[in-house]
């Protein structure tokens, strides 16, 4: 089954990848997921997984932002 440890270590890398690759859909699937996980865990009263699911999403969106956003 998969771990919630393993949700967040999978989307880390996403997120380095395309970081790397300069690639600003993934970036932003990778916040948009990440905002809805956020949600969830927020719903579940999980605070610490809540805060780590907003921490990939800010960095998702900000350097989805530097790369020139959705032009």
């Amino acid at each position: 089954m998969l771990t919630i440890e393993q949700v967040f270590e999978f989307m880390e890398r996403v997120l380095a990848e395309d970081r790397l690759a300069g690639n600003r859909a993934g970036l932003k699937n990778t916040q948009t997921a990440a905002g809805f996980l956020m949600a969830a865990a927020n719903y579940a009263g999980d605070r610490e997984s809540a805060r780590r699911f907003r921490v990939l999403a800010a960095e998702a969106a900000n350097k989805h932002e530097e790369l020139g956003g959705d032009e």
